[in-house]
């Protein structure tokens, strides 16, 4: 049987998609990237943003007519939207086989043993490529209820892994080939298992010899302590770039978003990982159009961002999430407000990137190549920072020294050496 899996929103998302592959492939089913060609079919969901939660049903909605057609393809649905709208995703797809919330991700090898044939042969099959990079998760769910996040209230509150799993998890991923290990979590900053924090976790894992590179996110700044800093600072096996989410640069706005910490207080973290780390590349998140938002507090978030002149922003429209204390709020900001604000700050930020990146022009750097398609390398750099190449050869997995031409804001181009 083929199987095909669409993973909607974060890496946490990828990496569970990871793991239902893993069963999968464990019980003699082989994946696909054709989704018409399918015998099962996953959808993956995420529940942050509205526009996440309409691409899920959009996909449910083509997967109607192909079932049509094919009564006998199995359909499932997971992750953080089916956590909290299981009702309505049974009532509005009653073609839907099985729906199973991120919670409860670790029953996904029982349910999905009813539809796989009886006679099967136990058999794994090897993807072709070995593995570059691995997603781990170290810890689930989040106790931080920021006003405007649903993830609390569908994956729970914040459980560490224990730190033997996580290990042993990276051992295998490296035997299998991996290069680069990216640990995952909600806030991975406030890790913690038996006395073991975020910065001795890092510590196990770059004494594991196969490990190349280690990334981990998301961090929140409130939790992100000096022995962290230092960390990174001298552990050359850690990528030089942060994400720090700010979500905004007003206090105001801010504090109705329980971020815990005034813009100040970031400033000055922000300026001490870099003072710290000369080399670091930290990206940030931004949410526009937060219920109460005005013109006063966007200039503050605009004037932060050119003031930080951070690597990256990803910068989302703010989008209203049920159960959250957000959704109570009154003073809607209009859309139009929003999407002329969050153009505004996409163009500035793109201005900032474009010119921190040029600096890298006619330096050699150092590259992980990820991927390679007619006769073109992707690959990123410690930075982070997509980097592409003209080559003949495959060198997915490998790390090679890359001479950098050209500069965007979002990525390079450069030249093999």
């Amino acid at each position: 049987m083929k199987f095909y899996i669409e993973t909607i929103g974060c890496q946490m998302n990828v990496n569970d998609s990871d793991k239902m592959a893993e069963i999968l492939l464990e019980n003699g089913c082989m994946q696909t990237d054709d989704m018409l060609q399918a015998n099962i079919v996953i959808i993956n969901t995420c529940s942050v943003r509205f526009s996440a939660e309409h691409k899920a049903y959009s996909l449910l909605g083509r997967l109607k007519e192909q079932k049509d057609i094919n009564p006998n393809l199995i359909i499932g649905v997971t992750g953080c939207m089916a956590q909290y709208a299981t009702k309505e995703i049974k009532s509005r797809c009653k073609y839907v086989d099985f729906v199973l919330g991120a919670r409860d991700l670790d029953m996904f090898s029982k349910v999905i043993i009813k539809y796989l044939p009886k006679s099967k042969e136990n058999v794994k099959y090897k993807q072709e490529n070995k593995e570059v990079f691995k997603y781990i998760t170290i810890m689930r769910g989040c106790s931080n209820f920021c006003s405007y996040c649903i993830v609390p209230y569908v994956r729970g509150p914040e459980i560490s892994i224990n730190y033997n799993e996580i290990i042993k998890e990276v051992n295998e991923a490296v035997t299998d080939g991996a290069k680069e290990i990216i640990l995952l979590g909600q806030n991975v900053n406030s890790y913690n298992y038996d006395g073991v924090n975020f910065t001795h976790l890092l510590q196990k894992v770059s004494q594991i010899d196969k490990v190349k590179r280690i990334r981990f996110m998301t961090n929140h700044p409130k939790d992100f302590s000096n022995e962290l800093i230092e960390e990174i600072a001298t552990n050359k096996k850690i990528c030089r770039h942060i994400h720090l989410p700010l979500q905004s640069g007003s206090n105001a706005i801010l504090k109705a978003m329980n971020r815990k910490y005034t813009y100040e207080q970031y400033e000055n973290l922000f300026n001490k990982i870099r003072n710290s780390i000369p080399d670091i590349s930290i990206t940030s998140d931004i949410i526009i159009g937060f219920p109460g938002e005005t013109d006063k507090d966007f200039k503050a978030t605009f004037d932060a961002s050119r003031k930080l002149q951070f690597g990256g922003l990803f910068i989302f429209k703010y989008s209203s999430r049920p159960k959250t204390v957000s959704a109570k709020l009154k003073n809607i900001v209009p859309l139009e407000v929003i999407k002329k604000r969050h153009t505004l700050l996409l163009e500035d930020s793109n201005i900032i990137s474009k010119k921190i990146n040029e600096k890298y022009i006619n330096q050699v750097v150092e590259v992980l190549v990820e991927n390679f398609k007619k006769n073109i390398a992707q690959a990123r750099n410690s930075q982070n920072i997509k980097i592409f190449f003209d080559t003949d050869k495959n060198l997915v997995g490998q790390i090679v020294n890359v001479k950098i031409t050209k500069v965007l804001p979002n990525s390079m181009l450069g030249i093999l050496q």
